[in-house]
């Protein structure tokens, strides 16, 4: 049986939900964080027992991305070759109300 290493000594406990006719489990987003799981990941399931009984082990594919996997990218870069003619300016959004309101 491989060693299994936890970031801490507490499980994370969660529900099983209904889904349509699928079954549904809510990963907390620090781990999916933590993990390097993004939205619309592939996570591969597999069934396995031990002493204890059955279980579900979850785990991303080999390939899986995160936003944390993509290259840091300047607003020179995105530009760079660009000929149009566009020069920033501020928006006006109209007169300050509520809370904004700078004296």
């Amino acid at each position: 049986m491989p060693a299994v290493i936890k970031s801490n000594d507490t499980p994370y406990q969660t529900r099983l939900k209904v889904w349509g006719t699928s079954r549904a489990v809510r990963i907390p987003k620090y781990l999916c964080d933590h993990l390097g799981i993004a939205s619309d990941s592939i996570i591969e399931l597999e069934e396995a027992s031990d002493e204890r009984g059955a279980y579900l082990m979850m785990r991303p594919v080999a390939d899986h991305r995160s936003f944390s996997d993509a290259p840091m990218r300047s607003m020179d870069d995105l530009f760079a070759g660009y000929e149009g003619a566009y020069a920033p300016r501020e928006a006006d959004w109209g007169e300050d109300v509520g809370a904004e309101v700078i004296a």
